[in-house]
């Protein structure tokens, strides 16, 4: 199968917006509205840096933003859980086997005196509340002004654009029959089926179906596409959980987490479904909401991406009434897990937040990396932190040509999506775009750097030309 194309409008502005870490006004970002995406594309764009929301695929400008956020990953083949994370495992365990919210309550940490244990319970209490509270909407919140810039597109003239390129065949090797998707959705389920067993702890599984568990949790993935039977017949319960994590977590009015909100920001997505060739199992790779049930009803929602080398977290919504499972660190694990099953390397987290002390709870899952912004090499984490305690934006390369990012894109690799069709780049093809045009290409090749080869980018030209019309 021929890769799918990736289609891109770039938008070349970098006004400062609101920053959801500091709360302050000086968070700068460059971004791009993604049509379509293939899964390799993106899987490229994370290791440069990159993250989506929604179909708004955005990169920090790191040397100038207010909250510096560098790429974060865990080596899911090396994990090794902290004392924490184990006992937030067991504590899932015995709440199933028990049915009690104060299951772990009267356990005691190995090896501690009773004021150690007392101090040590309420640490770990702290440090669990902390990161389900605060490790999903505060990620999000810094493109939310650029969210807003998005709506503010012609609906119409994108609806336009998409089918266009339907209609000129540009997107026919995407698509797999119906029964064919029903068949390699079924591949999907082995992995995750509808009733896999919970963990007593992190490499051996145990039985729900006896008994003498109070509680049964499953876990169902499936794909995050709004024309899946699945993903319909599923849709409101899991809305609804949304909503009331967003209301009751981070004290959203009903307005601001509406459906057309939520379709947007965790439904929609530009990753086209790929089956990855080079895996024994043939795994589909692509966007995905992971359901967690505990008696039959969603708890939790992790919304995720498969890609070639990882399994990236996008978003975490659960029900409050269960924050006591601490289900942020909980999912987390379990997502982990699932790198394992479906062969993938790596655990991507989203972005480390150092200047932010509530954000710095991803540097817990061993061993993780950052990702260097100039060089783009990988860096262990422990390695890393006593730059960021003496700076807020650092390379952590030693190198002094390394500090400094290459350029390595080839112009004539680049391709336009002009006047309704893709057309190559071409010397007298660039001389002859508008001013515009050209001042925006200019940001986009310094941007997105080798990654414009493997793009198609939205050139408007039309428009610029009524715009010319009406001034005159």
């Amino acid at each position: 199968m021929n890769e799918p194309i990736t289609l891109v409008s770039f938008f070349p502005e970098e006004t400062p917006h609101s920053c959801g870490y500091c709360k302050g006004e000086g968070s700068l970002s460059k971004g791009m509205w993604a049509h379509f995406m293939s899964v390799g594309v993106y899987q490229n764009l994370l290791d440069k840096g990159w993250r989506r929301s929604g179909r708004y695929v955005y990169k920090p400008t790191m040397e100038k933003t207010c909250c510096p956020q560098y790429t974060i990953r865990c080596e899911a083949e090396k994990y090794k859980p902290s004392k924490t994370q184990k006992r937030v495992a067991k504590k899932v365990r015995n709440f199933l086997l028990r049915g009690s919210k104060k299951s772990t309550q009267n356990e005691e940490p190995e090896g501690k005196n009773p004021t150690e244990k007392a101090a040590a319970a309420n640490e770990d209490s702290k440090a669990e509340n902390k990161t389900d509270k605060e490790e999903s909407k505060e990620e999000g919140s810094d493109v939310v002004d650029m969210d807003k810039k998005i709506l503010g597109l012609k609906k119409a003239k994108i609806r336009r654009l998409e089918k266009r390129m339907e209609k000129k065949g540009y997107l026919k090797d995407t698509n797999k029959s119906v029964a064919d998707q029903k068949n390699k959705e079924k591949s999907i389920g082995e992995y995750l089926p509808s009733l896999q067993n919970c963990t007593d702890s992190l490499n051996s599984s145990v039985s729900q179906g006896g008994e003498e568990f109070k509680h049964k949790l499953e876990l169902r993935l499936i794909r995050a596409d709004q024309k899946d039977p699945q993903f319909q017949q599923h849709f409101q319960e899991s809305y609804e959980v949304y909503k009331k994590y967003q209301m009751s977590i981070h004290k959203d009015k009903e307005d601001e987490c509406d459906q057309n909100t939520y379709r947007r920001f965790l439904c929609a997505s530009p990753l086209k479904y790929q089956h990855d060739a080079s895996s024994k199992d043939d795994v589909l790779m692509g966007a995905f909401h992971q359901h967690y049930l505990l008696d039959g009803k969603i708890i939790a929602v992790g919304v995720l991406d498969i890609l070639p080398d990882c399994v990236s977290s996008v978003y975490l919504y659960y029900d409050p009434d269960y924050s006591h499972l601490s289900l942020g660190t909980y999912t987390a694990i379990r997502e982990l897990q699932l790198c394992g099953v479906l062969g993938r390397k790596h655990y991507y987290m989203g972005f480390y937040i150092h200047s932010c002390h509530k954000m710095r709870y991803k540097g817990k899952y061993y061993p993780s990396e950052l990702l260097s912004p100039t060089s783009f090499n990988w860096h262990p984490i422990e390695k890393c932190l006593p730059f960021l305690d003496q700076h807020k934006f650092h390379t952590f390369e030693k190198d002094a040509e390394l500090m400094t990012r290459k350029k390595t894109l080839d112009v004539t690799e680049v391709k336009f999506f002009l006047f309704g069709a893709i057309r190559p780049y071409s010397p007298g093809l660039a001389e002859s775009l508008s001013r515009k045009s050209k001042a925006m290409l200019a940001a986009y090749y310094e941007v997105c750097d080798k990654n414009a080869e493997n793009m198609v980018v939205v050139l408007n030209e039309d428009e610029e030309e009524e715009e010319s019309s009406d001034d005159e």
